[in-house]
């Protein structure tokens, strides 16, 4: 077969003769397992010999692999597996000859949507059984799930089957939820995949979390902190005592802004102790434990456990029950800092929460010493976003407001959705002593609120809308994250 060329008589038609430089951007597995035979290697993009060029799945793993743009080419299959042979010295093993048997289909299915899902920066995959058959798949990015193409019909048994098996699950039980976890190859290192399976009405919905244990933490700055609020979070966080709770809602980035307050610290002279579920990141120079709780390893269990660890610094990854937040606490009235988050809408809301876990409001208010809330707004892309008048209404209604504001566009480098990646918006309420008798006393969260505003204490909003003006995001995107109570 005659390879196809772009136009143009600059450019000699390439060979299928593969560089050894080629061969060694692309792995054994990932070039046996999806037949691309790797050609050559010019101007960072890597030219590949494929079955089908138009196969956007197998493009998008080879990105994933290897960080390159990639020129597709076709060759025969049989060709490809011949060369593959002779470039990589043997032939696949058992096991990818394996891949090739009946299952085969939904094996590929499964591992090209990985490999997308990685790729595409998802943090979740939700794979949905449909009433007519087949199934409806859809990756979270930046916060919000984009429809890719479904699986058919005659492979989704097999699909959500293979999920499972990779998962260590049960694939002849499909009545009852249950939990896994598997390992995927990218770029050197291993990307966790948490699996959770739910029988529904038409059939097993499985979704899959992928999480980066091996990313480097953030900088606070990196997260979207500025000003007078990131000094006050890093003077709390740089104490040698106390208990910092960052508050918000499910996938709000509560632990990253953790995983990001612990890498501010010194880790040679201090012994930093987290218990998580799941540990979401790898630190170094600091001992994580998983939760397990078939193993009898709780929170609360492994958190008393740190208490004989002559801890500095201690990282509960959830407050969940009264035990917990007990410990968490006694330790930070010992003399430890306790880091943790907490399910919570704002800050002075928290508290509230705290006290409905039992922690008395005394031992609470001597133990504080911060509260962070937050969300994640989609970031603007700098390439298509277009300067718009702010309307009369929010500029009456906010004082200082500039003339204009950002909005989103579309094109090529965000995919057309306007936006790329996610920063956050936050609130800090430092606990000083006029908040301390406030909580000690039974006010009110409004009447905590009002308080801490003396002390510098501002709503999340005002940040948010700070962020609007300097075209770091759009003020859709605070109305759907963080609400505004002012005009519409």
């Amino acid at each position: 077969m005659a390879p196809v060329t772009s136009a143009g008589p600059s450019r000699p038609a390439p060979s299928f003769a593969p560089s050894p430089h080629a061969v060694a951007r692309v792995s054994r597995t990932i070039a046996f397992r999806h037949d691309v035979l790797p050609l050559n290697v010019v101007d960072g993009v890597l030219v590949v010999a494929v079955p089908n060029p138009a196969d956007e799945l197998v493009l998008d793993a080879l990105r994933a692999a290897t960080r390159l743009r990639v020129r597709p080419l076709p060759l025969a299959r049989d060709l490809i597996r011949e060369q593959l042979r002779i470039a990589y010295g043997e032939a696949p093993d058992a096991s990818a000859e394996s891949a090739r048997s009946a299952d085969a289909p939904a094996v590929r299915a499964v591992d090209l949507l990985l490999a997308r899902a990685v790729a595409g920066h998802a943090s979740d995959v939700h794979i949905e059984p449909q009433a007519g058959g087949g199934g409806r798949v859809r990756l979270r990015i930046d916060g919000i799930l984009r429809e890719i193409e479904p699986v058919p019909a005659d492979v989704f048994a097999a699909f959500t089957s293979r999920l499972k098996l990779l998962a260590g699950m049960d694939i002849a039980d499909r009545r009852q939820p249950q939990d896994g976890r598997c390992g995927i190859p990218f770029e050197g290192r291993e990307i966790d995949a948490r699996v959770a399976s739910l029988p529904s009405a038409d059939g097993e919905k499985i979704v899959v979390r992928l999480l980066d244990r091996y990313a480097s933490a953030p900088d606070p700055r990196e997260l979207g902190m500025r000003g007078a609020l990131l000094e006050r979070y890093a003077a709390a966080v740089r104490a040698p005592w106390g208990f910092v709770v960052v508050a918000g809602p499910t996938g709000s980035g509560k632990t990253t802004t953790l995983y990001a307050s612990l890498a501010q610290l010194d880790a040679t002279s201090r012994n930093i102790c987290s218990v998580e579920d799941p540990i979401e990141m790898r630190l170094p120079d600091v001992t994580q434990v998983q939760v397990n709780v078939r193993a009898g390893m709780t929170f609360p269990i492994v958190a008393r456990a740190f208490m004989r660890q002559d801890p500095n610094v201690v990282m509960i990854g959830e407050m969940r029950d009264a035990e917990t937040a007990a410990v968490a606490v006694s330790a930070s009235l010992a003399g430890q800092i306790v880091f943790t988050t907490l399910h919570a809408n704002d800050a002075p809301r928290a508290i509230d929460r705290l006290v409905e876990l039992g922690v008395s409001r005394h031992s609470l208010a001597a133990a504080l010493t911060a509260v962070a809330a937050q969300r994640l707004v989609r970031r603007l892309c700098e390439q298509c976003r277009a300067p718009e008048p702010i309307p009369p209404a929010v500029r009456s209604a906010v004082g200082g407001a500039p003339e204009r504001w950002y909005v989103a566009g579309g094109c090529r480098t965000c995919a057309g959705t306007g936006y790329i990646g996610r920063i956050g918006v936050y609130e800090l309420m430092h606990v000083d002593d006029g908040v301390r008798d406030a909580i000690a006393t039974g006010a009110s969260s409004v009447q905590v609120a009002q308080r801490s505003a003396l002390a510098g204490y501002r709503a999340m909003v005002e940040d948010a809308l700070a962020k609007v003006f300097a075209g770091t995001t759009t003020f859709e995107e605070v109305q759907r994250v963080v609400g505004w109570d002012g005009p519409r």
